[in-house]
């Protein structure tokens, strides 16, 4: 016969209590855990906030344009330019593009565009591009218009990395193309 202290049934019994806090975990595992996988998020976080130069990141972007630099590219940006125009001749004076001739900050360069039109179901620009030549990425915005746009004008502040020429193209229903150009001489560049 046996009793409840032999070492089978204590063996056995310690195995069982061994098998509940595994499957039912307490609050102190549970911390434990919690406070080794912080504390190896922790270790890591150094390595990821500082380049190469050992300075810290100032915001959560910058790690993404250090890494992924882009140059800009004048050929991809006439590339864009041919692949809108695709051999079409522009009509002269239906794009008006008022920009600055000096911008000293890149990051906010003002400029106003409208195209000449009645805004007519067959007379209004059916996508008009903005184009900085100078950008790493030099598509800046597109904008579609219906007849229920009222009227074909857009003022807007965009992005320069550098001196470069500003394009605007409109392409219209009927097919035809306007194009407006202005260079823009940057003192502080943006779009890194």
């Amino acid at each position: 016969m046996t009793t409840d202290s032999s070492p089978r049934i204590r063996a056995v019994d310690a195995d069982v209590r061994l098998r509940a806090q595994r499957a039912d975990p307490s609050r102190r595992r549970v911390l434990q855990a919690g406070g080794a996988i912080a504390a190896s998020g922790l270790a890591a976080a150094p390595a990821l906030a500082e380049d190469t130069a050992g300075t810290p990141f100032r915001d959560r972007f910058q790690s993404f344009r250090q890494t992924f630099r882009v140059e800009p590219d004048p050929e991809e940006a006439k590339r864009i330019l041919r692949n809108i125009v695709r051999g079409r001749e522009p009509v002269p004076g239906l794009v008006d593009l008022t920009a600055p001739d000096i911008a000293e900050n890149g990051n906010v360069v003002p400029i106003t565009f409208r195209v000449h039109c009645s805004m007519a179901e067959n007379d209004r620009p059916e996508v008009v591009h903005v184009l900085a030549m100078g950008n790493p990425f030099p598509e800046v915005a597109t904008y579609h218009f219906t007849p229920q746009s009222g009227r074909a004008e857009i003022a807007m502040r965009c992005r320069m990395r550098q001196t470069a020429d500003l394009v605007i193209a409109a392409e219209m229903v009927d097919g035809s193309l306007g194009i407006a150009r202005s260079r823009v001489n940057v003192t502080l560049g943006a779009c890194s």
